[in-house]
């Protein structure tokens, strides 16, 4: 029993050895055919015989060649010197001296060596060529060319069976274009020309630096595709950069475009475009994002965000939409602007504009506003305001065809409005009163601020007003405020004086007429003008009012000590990506 178990362990061993160790290709002998001078030097080479001149042995269809050699032949072995080639259909190698193995088929050549096949040429000091395997392992100063570029290491293993050579020790490619590539890994492909890149990678181009952790270069088609942080930048102007802190990005160097997928930024002139989505053409200047898309000039303490945006560099000009809004941060407050879809450009001037379209509304602390259309002239400080258009300020209505309110860019304070075309002021007498109000109207109206409050207002052509006369309260002799009538006046030109909701009719001229009513004497309907509407139901509160649905980010919890929502400042809302993007590239 305990033979035939040891028979059936040695049989099954044999089985296994025999399927992990297939057979090698026969053996065969080095063949001389060759030679001006063949001799046998029995104190010189062990004995072994010595040829020079044109010497050519031949080992399995492959020619070997050399002025002088050694030919062991009980080995199956041959050492050459000088102008030595080995020389098959697919591969040559050229060398100073070579020995080669006829049992192992391992070439070994030494000093000025040189591969060469179809796809590349590969250059060295020393390279050991195993024809059975196909693998050169190439070591000091190697060099592999192809049409395209040259890679410089100082090791260096091709594999020509898949055309694949790798290096850990470092390695320059020279492309044909221009481009210089210094990598510490490199996996590169001769059939695909791609090449791998991992750890620290820098890259120039003519027109580009890139520098990444792990990356993939496809030479056929240009493309690069970014796998951990990277970064693109304009060699001409290096603020000009894209930044891929975890890579997800493609960029091709001869179209310029880029596809970036995973939260990345670019940089321009001082201005940051941030997106979870982003393709842009360095060539064409266009550009896109998608997905909490951030534009940031924080130069201009400006920022727009929304959804999706597309940006046009030789026009200075992009446009976002989809919950889309503007933030204008300023010393002591900040503007606030919403609309469907917001554009901002930039003249070639310098002159900054942002226009909102279609549901458009602005707000800051002591102004809010809102018309189908806005147009925001950063630099002049100018609102326009067109179709439907409304301000309020405090308990104070304007509403017009056209409204152009102007704020001093300097001092950061409301200057003056316009109105044009039914021109229709009103204030609430009393906060407390819900049915009486001041009102002024015309055709045009100049209204001028003081300390960002309404003080002063001239309404021109068929003017009109309702003012509420109060007697001034005397708190010396504990005496309230009583009313004295109401105002109606009807004039060519009004000019009123502003106090806080008390509106004083100043002048009254040009086929002027103007009565005082007791108020119980003047019925409910002629308390109101032509076309009175007061919508301070449509009034934001807070700036987070400037949206009908506000996006997540934006859902604040009220804070207890400030009911109507607190101001938010523009480093709160960009925080959140510009912390990040700087840590990474730091």
């Amino acid at each position: 029993m305990n033979f035939f178990r040891i028979i059936l362990i040695f049989l099954i061993g044999f089985c296994v050895y025999g399927q992990n160790n297939p057979q090698k290709p026969p053996v065969k002998k080095i063949k001389h055919i060759h030679s001006d001078v063949m001799k046998t030097t029995p104190l010189k080479f062990e004995g072994n015989p010595f040829a020079y001149g044109n010497v050519v042995f031949d080992h399995d269809g492959t020619k070997l060649y050399s002025d002088s050699a050694v030919w062991y032949q009980d080995l199956n072995f041959f050492r050459a010197w000088s102008r030595v080639r080995i020389i098959n259909d697919t591969v040559s190698m050229a060398s100073d001296s070579l020995e080669y193995d006829g049992n192992t088929r391992i070439a070994k050549g030494f000093d000025n060596v040189h591969l060469k096949d179809q796809k590349s040429e590969l250059f060295a000091d020393y390279v050991e060529y195993n024809r059975l395997t196909d693998v050169a392992v190439a070591t000091g100063n190697v060099v592999m060319i192809d049409p395209s570029q040259r890679i410089e290491t100082p090791h260096m293993i091709y594999d020509r069976k898949t055309g694949i050579a790798r290096t850990d020790a470092g390695a320059i490619i020279r492309g044909n274009d221009g481009t210089v590539t210094h990598t510490q890994t490199l996996v590169y492909n001769a059939n695909s020309k791609v090449i791998e890149f991992d750890r620290q990678v820098s890259i120039e181009t003519p027109e580009y630096k890139i520098d990444s952790k792990k990356m993939t270069m496809n030479q056929t088609t240009g493309e690069t595709v970014f796998l951990d942080y990277s970064r693109v930048s304009d060699r001409k102007d290096p603020t000009n950069y894209i930044l891929m802190p975890e890579g997800g990005g493609v960029f091709n160097k001869r179209t310029g475009e880029a596809f970036l997928n995973k939260r990345s930024t670019v940089y321009r002139q001082g201005k940051e475009l941030h997106g979870n989505q982003m393709y842009f053409n360095d060539k064409t200047g266009y550009g896109w994002a998608k997905g909490d898309v951030l534009m940031d000039d924080p130069d201009e303490q400006r920022f727009i965000r929304g959804e999706y945006a597309e940006a046009y560099r030789d026009l200075d000009s992009a446009y976002v939409t989809q919950n889309a809004y503007a933030v204008k941060a300023f010393k002591t407050d900040s503007l606030y602007f919403h609309a469907d879809t917001l554009m901002a450009v930039q003249r070639k001037d310098s002159t900054r504009i942002i226009k909102g379209y279609f549901n458009a509304r602005f707000f800051k602390s002591n102004a809010q506003g809102k018309a189908d259309s806005i147009v925001y002239n950063e630099t002049k400080g100018i609102l326009k305001f067109f179709r439907d258009p409304i301000m309020w300020s405090s308990e104070q209505q304007i509403t017009g065809d056209t409204i152009y309110a102007y704020n001093n860019v300097i001092k950061e304070v409301m200057d003056s409005v316009r109105v044009w075309n039914n021109a229709f002021a009103i204030s609430k007498v009393d906060s407390l009163t819900e049915k009486d109000f001041n009102q002024v109207k015309g055709k045009f109206m100049l209204g001028l601020y003081l300390d960002n409050k309404l003080d002063w207002i001239e309404v021109h052509e068929n003017a009109q007003s309702v003012t509420f006369v109060d007697e001034e309260a005397d708190p010396a002799k504990n005496k309230p405020k009583e009313r004295i009538g109401i105002n109606l006046s009807d004039c060519g030109i009004i000019e009123a004086d502003i106090n806080g909701n008390d509106v004083d009719v100043l002048s009254c001229r040009i086929q002027a007429t103007s009565k005082l009513y007791p108020e119980s004497k003047l019925p409910d309907k002629s308390k109101y003008l032509k076309d009175f509407q007061w919508r301070g139901d449509e009034m934001m509160k807070r700036w987070q009012d400037i949206f009908d649905n506000p996006p997540e980010h934006l859902l604040i919890k009220p804070n207890p000590e400030n009911p109507q929502g607190e101001i938010i400042l523009l480093d709160d809302l960009t925080n959140e990506n510009s912390d990040e993007s700087k840590e990474n590239e730091e």
